[in-house]
């Protein structure tokens, strides 16, 4: 982007919130906007525009209300704002020879209370898709501005970027840092191809998802130890249940004299016909009964 360009796009900001506001907001503090290029991890940005208006009388702030109802009502400045982006994208895309668009255009408004006055704000915002570039794990930014950029005083340029990008290199030198935050204060002229910010995908996002994957695994491991204990346990006490069953069966034929008819154990243990029969064939591999067969019956006897 070139500085005519830039220019334009602060004249373009500085034009429309003059409209239908300026015979009032003239008089009072001058414009002080702030321009916002958010980063994203595929290389595109989204661009906050924010300009802030001194509403230093009551004739100021109704100047301001009117204002923001007639741009409410009336889209013509959006329009006009997104074909002066649109424009300097197009220059930015012929200089680079990378692909490039503007998207997701809007104008928001706001009253904010600050400690060093009260103020409209009113806020520009698009998206800049292919403003960087992405290659090696970099985010790589700074070509789209062809021509340098150019800060008016009272004016600042903050760059942001993902949580888990570290800045490798930085040109010029900010005017501050905050936590994911590159700050420049205007009055400011920078050089073709600035601010320039190559950004390095930390290893964060690696051992983040290797610890998800190690915590999933430990979950996964657990679960299937559980199961398996589960399913001893189940096993044990089905063996236990089975044993004291057999158990039963066992002191009934000895008080019977060691001889008794399935049907009579059955009658004797109230195990069911299918139980019974199981308990017995098991007694029967093991070798601690035999089944006699007289007639439809099954006599049984201990060993």
């Amino acid at each position: 982007m070139s500085r005519r360009y830039f220019s334009i796009l602060a004249l373009v900001v500085l034009s429309m919130t003059c409209y239908s506001v300026m015979p009032t907001l003239a008089q009072g503090d001058e414009y002080k906007t702030t321009y916002t290029i958010d980063i994203m991890g595929d290389g595109s940005a989204i661009w906050s525009i924010e300009d802030r208006i001194g509403l230093t009388t009551q004739s100021d702030e109704k100047a301001f209300n009117e204002y923001v109802s007639a741009l409410e009502s009336n889209q013509s400045e959006l329009e006009y704002f997104s074909n002066k982006i649109n424009a300097i994208v197009s220059e930015a895309e012929a200089s680079t020879g990378r692909g490039m668009a503007a998207r997701n255009f809007n104008i928001s408004f706001d009253v904010k209370d600050m400690p060093t006055g009260r103020y409209g704000v009113v806020i520009y915002q698009f998206k800049w898709i292919g403003f960087a570039t992405t290659e090696d794990k970099r985010i790589i930014a700074g070509d789209a501005f062809a021509g340098g950029l150019y800060l008016s005083k009272d004016n600042a340029l903050i760059i942001t970027y993902p949580g888990e990008y570290k800045v490798e290199a930085v040109s010029p030198e900010p005017d501050a840092v905050r936590a994911n935050e590159l700050i420049w204060y205007g009055l400011r002229d920078f050089n073709s191809g600035e601010p320039s910010v190559v950004l390095r995908l930390t290893f964060r996002v690696v051992w983040v998802a290797i610890s998800v994957i190690g915590v999933v695994a430990i979950i996964i491991a657990g679960g299937i130890t559980y199961k398996k204990k589960k399913k001893r346990e189940k096993k044990i006490i089905e063996e236990e249940i089975l044993k004291t069953d057999e158990d039963t069966i066992l002191e009934i034929l000895k008080d019977a004299g060691g001889v008794l008819y399935q049907s009579d154990i059955i009658e004797k243990t109230g195990f069911s016909k299918s139980k019974t029969s199981a308990l017995l064939n098991s007694l029967k591999e093991n070798g601690r009964i035999e089944k006699v067969m007289k007639g439809r019956k099954n006599l049984i006897r201990l060993k």
